[in-house]
């Protein structure tokens, strides 16, 4: 732990001194040559350059490059720089162009998933982890669907115990509805216990009073199957966020730099070489 504590504060400090020397640049550069925007878009633009290299970086993991937590430290801190070049850069306005518009808000957007990538990354695997034996992404699905069929056998299986009992009635209006639900997707994400899961609980308790010992011992099961149900719903949203989120961030950076280039010819095919 103090080795982390160590490792995030010199990070920090290397950070904030990085904020203090480009601030110094910018008002240097603002007092005498002026050319704001050619330094910050250039600065920018290899800083943006240097941020997609850490995506190829993960593919050649045997290349003698530094370790794979060193190009993550520099990338979340270099990423987080980007944003005060972004500011000077725009000279804190809302661009008036349309092309401009548009290379604002792609990199609006791959900053703001970068953010909250950088959010999920670090909160979902510990929660995941809570959530006990990872099961991959692809076969969660399945198991859904088996979960589903052991429930309904237990509950509505023509000749079993349940035929003289209020179980299958109590299956259909109370426990069907979760169990072909879709999994509670901000209620899994934010952390939270979704509202159909806490009812089911609730029905499940308020019916369980009223049992004998062998409905109590079946009901027990559906509710250890339901149980279980919702924990391989929490791990197929927290999983999908994940993948979802490497989808967006990715290729709008990609997306990024063909802006960018095109950019930098407009500006320099009209300025001359200075914006």
């Amino acid at each position: 732990m103090k080795s982390f504590t160590y490792r995030r504060t010199v990070s920090l400090v290397c950070t904030l001194f990085i904020v203090v020397i480009i601030m110094l640049i910018w008002f240097v550069n603002e007092a005498t040559i002026g050319g704001r925007g050619f330094v910050s878009g250039w600065t920018l633009c290899g800083m943006i350059i240097f941020l997609t290299l850490y995506n190829l970086r993960k593919k050649c993991p045997y290349l003698p490059l530094g370790s794979s937590s060193l190009w993550m430290q520099i990338h979340i801190y270099c990423g987080i720089l980007t944003i005060l070049i972004f500011l000077i850069h725009i000279n804190i306005s809302v661009p008036t162009g349309v092309f401009e518009s548009m290379l604002a808000l792609i990199y609006l957007l791959v900053f703001s998933s970068g953010v909250i990538g950088l959010f999920m990354t670090r909160t979902f695997p510990k929660r995941l982890t809570n959530l006990g034996d990872e099961v991959f992404f692809e076969y969660i699905p399945v198991l859904r669907r088996q979960l589903r069929d052991q429930i309904e056998t237990l509950a509505l299986k023509p000749g079993s115990s349940t035929e003289q009992t209020a179980i299958p009635e109590f299956y259909r209006n109370d426990l069907h509805q979760f169990v072909v639900s879709r999994p509670a997707v901000f209620s899994h994400l934010f952390g939270g216990t979704s509202k159909h899961w806490r009812a089911v609980q609730q029905s499940v308790a308020d019916h369980r009073r009223y049992m004998n010992d062998d409905e109590q011992k079946l009901i027990n099961e559906i509710e250890m199957l339901l149980r279980h149900k919702y924990l391989l719903d929490n791990q197929y949203v927290l999983q999908g966020a994940l993948k979802v989120w490497l989808f967006i961030h990715i290729p709008t950076t990609y997306a990024l730099l063909i802006f960018m280039f095109f950019h930098s010819l407009l500006v320099h095919a009209w300025s001359g070489g200075l914006s």
